[in-house]
Order: C-alpha cells, then sequence, then structure tokens
C-alpha cells in the first residue's frame, strides 16, 4: 500500500486535531529520536515512511508511519529466509517531565513467573489495577516514582495493548499491529491525551 495513502486515510479519522505535515528538518529529528528506542532497534530493517504532526490545546505530538522488515525461515525448508514487510503507525510526545528509561507494555504470564523468582517489576501503590495489568521496569525507580502520576497510569489503561517505552523525556507509543485507522487513531488519542502539558 502506498505510504500517502495510509496516511491520507489515517486523516480522515483524526478530528479532534489540527494535522500538519512536517518538514525535513523536523522529520530527520523525528527519524534520530526513534532510533534512540530499544524496542525499535531489535529489529532487522526499520524504514521511516512519512510523519504528521498531531496538535491538541496547543501540545503537538508526532505520529510515524513505519515499515518493519521482518527475517522469518521455515521450519520444513530454513535455507529459504523470507521477508515480511508490515506498517505501523507510532506516536510520539515530548513530555514536560524526565522519567528515565522506562518500559511500559501488558503483563504476561512470563512477567508474571519471572516476578515470583526476580522482582523487576514496579507496582505503584496509587494504582493497584494498573500494577496487576501492566509490566513496569525502569533504569532509575525513584525518578519514575517521583515523575509519574496517577492520571498518568490511568491514561494508559484506558487504552489496551499499547507497549511505551520512555527515553528521557521522549514518549515513544505502539500496540504492535499491522496498520489501519483504528489503530492508527488509537494511538493518536492516547499522545494527544498524555501529551497534555502536565506529563
Amino acid at each position: 500500500m502506498d505510504d500517502k495513502i495510509i496516511m491520507d486515510k489515517l486523516k480522515t479519522v483524526l478530528i479532534n486535531c489540527q494535522i500538519r505535515e512536517v518538514s525535513s528538518n523536523e522529520e530527520e529529528k523525528v527519524k534520530n529520536l526513534i532510533s534512540c528506542f530499544d524496542s525499535i532497534n531489535q529489529y532487522h530493517l526499520v524504514v521511516l515512511s512519512d510523519v504528521i504532526e498531531v496538535r491538541k490545546d496547543q501540545n503537538n505530538s508526532f505520529l510515524s508511519l513505519l515499515s518493519f522488515t521482518y527475517s522469518f525461515k521455515p521450519i520444513k525448508s530454513p535455507q529459504n529466509v523470507s521477508n515480511l514487510v508490515e506498517y505501523e503507525i507510532v506516536g510520539m510526545a515530548i513530555l514536560q517531565k524526565d522519567y528515565g528509561r522506562v518500559l511500559i507494555r501488558p503483563e504476561n504470564i512470563e512477567d508474571e513467573i519471572i516476578d515470583l523468582f526476580v522482582h523487576v517489576d514496579i507496582d505503584f501503590e496509587i494504582d493497584k489495577v494498573f500494577s496487576k495489568k501492566y509490566y513496569v521496569v525502569a533504569s532509575d525507580e525513584t525518578k519514575l516514582r517521583k515523575n509519574i502520576t496517577a492520571s498518568f497510569l490511568k491514561t494508559v489503561e484506558n487504552f489496551d495493548g499499547l507497549e511505551i517505552e520512555i527515553n528521557g523525556n521522549v514518549l515513544m507509543v505502539r500496540l504492535k499491529k499491522q496498520f489501519s485507522q483504528e489503530s492508527g487513531k488509537i494511538i493518536s488519542d492516547f499522545v494527544t491525551e498524555i501529551n497534555n502539558g502536565q506529563n
């Protein structure tokens, strides 16, 4: 599918925000920011196809269309390596606070088992429901606890399935799903809500 068609489809559902195409300099800055995230660097090839700025209540965030290339080997004929390319919308927001390096994602059974032996998952007394649903790790737990608020946790909780990575004051969010207008709207709604000038 053509990159422009994908972004045009997304723009049709973003009716509560101002949308703007970014300049080539701004796109380069977004590209550099994205390259600093661990979850992006684990892929064979990631290409930034397009970026738009989403503005709401004087706060601007970015939606990026990335193409992820996966390589896989079939079991029956491992000598034949196949590549699969998927398009995904990734959201970015520049936050007011520095949270350090943080990963927030839905907790899975493996996380729960590991947590029984080595407690690395950060739990929050201010939101025990969040703590049961999400796996959170940080490079600086003290900094994270000092800066995170109940409203931040509640916003994350309101959007199922998000994987969030924070590097200092830059937040990146993914659904890890092939692009659809619905997934693009979810990412847009989240970044505009989390980027409220308080977080």
